[in-house]
């Protein structure tokens, strides 16, 4: 019990720390909240050697901070998770076979939520990083996987998906791309004091020195921001 309390007051403190490094880059309390779990779910997986997914409710700039966030010894994956994400009353972790996924509580039944969008017989090839989230973004918009000409940056990956929804598909990207974490926001209608009005939908790649391919965007083309 004193080593799983001290484990929980270890990740609490390194959470704390990277929320008030944040708070320089400006954002709303959620934001910030979000950029420090986005953080830790990093660390988690790097440490653990678990590929991770998150759907946060707000934009993140956690890419901001990755480098220079305080680590945090990992003594086992379950606890470090309990105690960063079970203490956001937004959030539910479930483990999908190898794979753990971080989603608001009620994305995971909800019909509606764009990341629950289906796709069957997916068959991933001669593409890369880039190309399989620009496919999930059509996912989101259109509900038909399409990736968009001239999507071809970073790690070239290939996969299967019989069956299954834009999760299922983001974790077969970070697996065939070595990745360790994927993170995904859809916000549309966002207000003018939150980050990048403009865009409705945020997907970015993580492995285990920081990002990689990820992209921001919204139903308008010209809106879409890449890096």
């Amino acid at each position: 019990m004193k080593n799983v309390i001290l484990s929980v007051l270890v990740v609490a403190l390194a959470i704390a720390q990277v929320d008030r490094g944040l708070a320089q880059e400006g954002g709303t309390q959620a934001e910030l909240s979000d950029d420090a779990l986005a953080v830790a779910l990093w660390h988690i997986a790097v440490q653990t050697h678990t590929r991770i997914g998150f759907q946060s409710v707000e934009f993140t700039r956690q890419f901001l901070s990755m480098k220079s966030a305080p680590t945090f010894p990992v003594a086992s994956r379950d606890k470090a998770l309990r105690a960063v994400v079970d203490a956001d009353p937004r959030y539910e972790w479930r483990v999908i076979g190898d794979f753990v996924v971080v989603r608001p509580k009620a994305a995971w039944n909800d019909a509606a939520d764009p990341l629950n969008r289906r796709v069957d017989n997916l068959r991933v090839e001669s593409t890369t990083e880039s190309g399989t989230l620009s496919g999930v973004r059509s996912l989101v918009y259109t509900g038909r996987f399409e990736e968009s000409p001239g999507s071809n940056g970073g790690t070239p990956v290939a996969f299967n998906l019989p069956s299954g929804n834009a999760v299922d598909a983001l974790n077969q990207l970070i697996q065939s791309a070595d990745d360790v974490m994927w993170h995904a926001a859809y916000r549309p209608n966002a207000r003018l004091d939150q980050r990048a009005p403009v865009w409705d939908l945020q997907l970015q790649l993580y492995g285990v020195t920081g990002p990689r391919s990820g992209l921001a965007s919204c139903p308008a083309l010209p809106c879409v921001a890449k890096h």
